[in-house]
């Protein structure tokens, strides 16, 4: 049998600050005034279900049973917390986010998506093809052979198209959130039990500087916002399109927007006359 650590016994602080009590002891604090309640008939249920629920709760919100344990799974107490856990929750976890009372959280950097998309192509595509309009022979990816007059034209242009990717990372952002929660509902339509009504799901959309990758969801869990973020990731519909990406093998999501004719430039009044290509232009 293990013994109690010295701040499991005494109540003592991990913090610098003497002030701030320490979670143990803030956690003991409440346990034993919630049962002590139970036990002198001023709150319903039982000694044993709160604790048992208590400890579901925590795992929910901590996304796994495996969580609660994983600083020492091996152990005789991990053993008993996890015989605990499955009678409650389920063996794999079935029952879990009845118990959740954090919202579960799928953070998205929408930049990395669109660029994983390739969907920063069919700026450059727009961009190519207004430069072989107005320059002919004389525009190449390079724009060496261009005057500083013709540089600043195009760049006059670009800093348009900048504001529309602007725009349309804003607008792919809403349709992302929105195809989140739309799954979230049909999931609960499907088995209400397991997705109760409590449940709740946020998106968060972080800079490309603000947070690191380690945050962001990814779509190789089998939690709820890994199975969210790979549904909606598949399946939201692209900017300045009505079409969700196409995934058929070998096919490039920037070729299929620019192939249906959804040129970014044709979004813009003040470029929209330029037209698209006869042929899709490199």
């Amino acid at each position: 049998m293990t013994q109690p650590t010295n701040h499991e016994a005494n109540g003592s602080h991990d913090h610098a600050d003497s002030a701030e009590q320490d979670d143990f002891q803030v956690a003991v604090t409440a346990v034993t005034r919630a049962i002590r309640a139970i036990n002198n008939d001023q709150r319903g249920g039982d000694g044993a279900e709160f604790i048992t629920h208590l400890i579901a709760t925590v795992a929910a919100n901590l996304g796994s049973s495996a969580a609660v344990t994983a600083g020492r799974p091996g152990s005789w107490e991990a053993a008993g917390v996890g015989d605990l856990l499955r009678s409650t929750v389920g063996y794999d976890d079935e029952y879990l986010l009845g118990f959740r009372t954090e919202p579960v959280e799928v953070v998205v950097n929408s930049f990395y998506e669109l660029d994983d998309l390739g969907m920063f192509e069919t700026y450059e595509a727009s961009t190519s093809h207004i430069g072989r309009v107005l320059f002919g022979d004389r525009w190449t990816p390079s724009r060496d052979r261009l005057s500083l007059e013709q540089l600043e034209q195009i760049e006059e242009i670009e800093e348009l198209l900048v504001e529309l990717e602007k725009a349309d990372c804003g607008t792919y952002e809403q349709r992302f959130a929105e195809t989140v929660q739309a799954r979230l509902e049909q999931l609960r339509a499907d088995d209400a039990n397991r997705y109760p009504e409590h449940l709740t799901v946020t998106v968060r959309f972080a800079g490309d500087e603000a947070t690191s990758n380690d945050e962001l969801t990814d779509g190789w869990g089998s939690d709820l916002a890994s199975l969210l973020y790979q549904y909606a990731r598949e399946t939201t519909l692209l900017p300045g399109t009505a079409t969700a990406p196409d995934w058929t093998v070998g096919q490039r999501h920037a070729d299929t927007v620019l192939a249906t004719g959804h040129w970014p430039h044709l979004r813009v009044p003040f470029l929209a006359h330029y037209g698209i290509p006869a042929t899709k232009e490199s």
